[in-house]
C-alpha cells in the first residue's frame, strides 16, 4: 500500500477508545478504515482500545478484527501491516469498569510516549449512549480528548436534548462530533463535488430545470447481528432521518459562500426547514411475505401485501 507522505495527518499521536468495537459497524467499516489509515502511514502512531460487551481479551479482540478485514476489506490485507495493526490493539470488558480502562489507556499512552490526544468513537445505539459517556467520565479520559457520537442521536426530539444536556455535563461543546458515517461515503462526497465544483451542472440545478430528484436505497443487506439494535431504533431512524435525509440534504442545500467560515450543517438544516411537512397521504407503506420455507399445504401466517 502507497505511504501518505510524512507529516500528512493528525500532529499527535492518539488513542482511539472504540466503544462497540465488536458491533457490527466496527466490523464493517470502523476497524478496517483503521487498518488502512495506519498502514497507509495517516495515523503513524496510534493506540486502539476496543470496549464493548464482549468478555473477551486482547487477542479474542484481535481474532474478530482480522475476520473483519477478511470478510469486509475490499483489498488484500499484507500480513506485515496486519502484524503492526494487530500490535496496536487492546480490549477491556464494559464489565471489567472505569478503573481497568483507566489503566489500559495510561499503558497505551505510556507506549506512544509524551504529547499525545484520546479520541472516543461510540458505536452504539442510542440508549447505551449515556452509559458510555459516564463510562469515560469515571475513567477520568475526557482532558485531551474528543467524541464521536454515531447517529442515531436519541430516538426523538426529547430524548436528543435530553443526551445533548446530560453529554454536556462531561464534554464541552467543542469536543463533541455528532456524525453520520454515510456522509463520508465517496458517492455521497461526490455529490457535492458534482454540484458545487462542476461548471456544467452547478448553474442549472435548481428548481427552473428540475423536476424531481428520486433517492432509491436498493438494500441486500439483512439485519446480520443488528436485530437487538433494529428492536429498538427500527429501520425508518436507522435510514430515513439519518442517512437519507442528510443525502436529501446535499442534493438541495444551498452553496456556502467562498469567504464563510460557518459549518456546512447550517445549511442542510436551513435545506430541511424549506421541506414540507410530510402527511400520511403523501405516504405509502407496504409489509414483506416470510422466506421460511413451508409445507405446500401450509397458509401463509403472513397476508399477502394489497396493491396500495
Amino acid at each position: 500500500m502507497a505511504k501518505i507522505t510524512p507529516g500528512v495527518g493528525p500532529r499527535h499521536s492518539q488513542v482511539v477508545v472504540l466503544v462497540g468495537a465488536t458491533g457490527d459497524l466496527s466490523r464493517r467499516k470502523l476497524l478496517p478504515g483503521l487498518f488502512y489509515l495506519s498502514s497507509a502511514g495517516f495515523i503513524p502512531s496510534c493506540r486502539i482500545i476496543g470496549v464493548s460487551l464482549n468478555q473477551i481479551d486482547a487477542d479474542g479482540f484481535r481474532k474478530i478484527a482480522r475476520e473483519a478485514l477478511d470478510q469486509f476489506s475490499s483489498r488484500k490485507v499484507k500480513d506485515a501491516d496486519w502484524a503492526a495493526f494487530a500490535e496496536t490493539l487492546d480490549f477491556v470488558p464494559i464489565g471489567a469498569g472505569a478503573d481497568a480502562l483507566k489503566a489500559a489507556t495510561a499503558e497505551a499512552e505510556r507506549k506512544l510516549g509524551n504529547d499525545n490526544s484520546r479520541l472516543h468513537y461510540l458505536s452504539v445505539p442510542p440508549n447505551a449512549a449515556l452509559s458510555a459517556v459516564r463510562l469515560l467520565a469515571e475513567a477520568d479520559l475526557v482532558d485531551r480528548s474528543r467524541i464521536i457520537m454515531e447517529k442515531p442521536f436519541g430516538t426523538d426530539l426529547k430524548s436528543a436534548v435530553a443526551l445533548n444536556a446530560k453529554l454536556h455535563e462531561v464534554f464541552s461543546e467543542d469536543q463533541i462530533f455528532r456524525i453520520d458515517h454515510f456522509l463520508g461515503k465517496e458517492p455521497a462526497q461526490n455529490i457535492l463535488a458534482f454540484r458545487f465544483a462542476n461548471g456544467l451542472f452547478e448553474p442549472i440545478w435548481n428548481r427552473n430545470f428540475i423536476d424531481h430528484v428520486q433517492i432509491d436505497v436498493p438494500e441486500t443487506l439483512g439485519l446480520g447481528m443488528r436485530a437487538a439494535f433494529y428492536e429498538a431504533t427500527g429501520a425508518y431512524r436507522d435510514m430515513v432521518v439519518t442517512h437519507l435525509f442528510q443525502i436529501l440534504a446535499f442534493m438541495a442545500m444551498e452553496p456556502r459562500r467562498p469567504w464563510s467560515r460557518g459549518p456546512s450543517a447550517r445549511k442542510r438544516t436551513r435545506s430541511f426547514a424549506a421541506c414540507c411537512r410530510s402527511t400520511r397521504s403523501m405516504s405509502c407503506a407496504g409489509n414483506t411475505r416470510a422466506t421460511v420455507p413451508r409445507p405446500a399445504s401450509t397458509p401463509s401466517p403472513i397476508p399477502r401485501p394489497s396493491s396500495r
